[in-house]
């Protein structure tokens, strides 16, 4: 399966994989399901873990909706900028932003060390996405009804 992260797991070090795992688990939950969408990040989000005992209690987590809390770690700014894009990415996977969502988005941008402004402009982005896949759906209906 091609991979959906724009993160290159190859330039993370364990404890920022750690850290990506556990943040997009918390992007999944965050709006209280978990869409058939956001299976796909869980998995490639696992496979960052190095032991199955990690993705067993990782999976637990996330059934019970309670993530181990994460905490500020020493990442270059390039890196913190794709995770924070690459969450605004999960969050978006289903084509709606739900108030908790945007919510956790903020939350990691502070964690981060961004200004809410550039979390802002990262979320005007993820609409603007959502916006497209309705168009392109609406698109397909059209095509769809003109019979070629």
């Amino acid at each position: 399966m091609a991979s959906l992260l724009i993160v290159q797991e190859d330039k993370l070090s364990p404890e920022e994989k750690n850290w990506l795992a556990i943040a997009i688990c918390g992007a999944i939950i965050a709006d209280g399901s978990v869409s058939p969408a956001e299976i796909s990040y869980l998995e490639q989000a696992l496979k960052f873990l190095p032991s199955s005992d990690q993705i067993n209690s990782l999976i637990n987590s996330v059934k019970q909706k309670k993530l181990p809390a994460l905490t500020k770690l020493d990442m270059s700014a390039s890196t913190k900028a794709q995770i924070l894009i690459e969450i605004s990415n999960v969050i978006a996977s289903d084509n709606s932003l739900s108030i908790r969502e945007v919510d956790y988005l903020f939350e990691l941008g502070s964690m981060l060390g961004f200004e809410d402004e550039y979390v802002q402009m990262i979320l005007r982005w993820s609409n603007e996405g959502i916006i497209w896949k309705h168009k392109m759906k609406h698109l397909l209906k059209v095509g769809e009804q003109l019979q070629p």
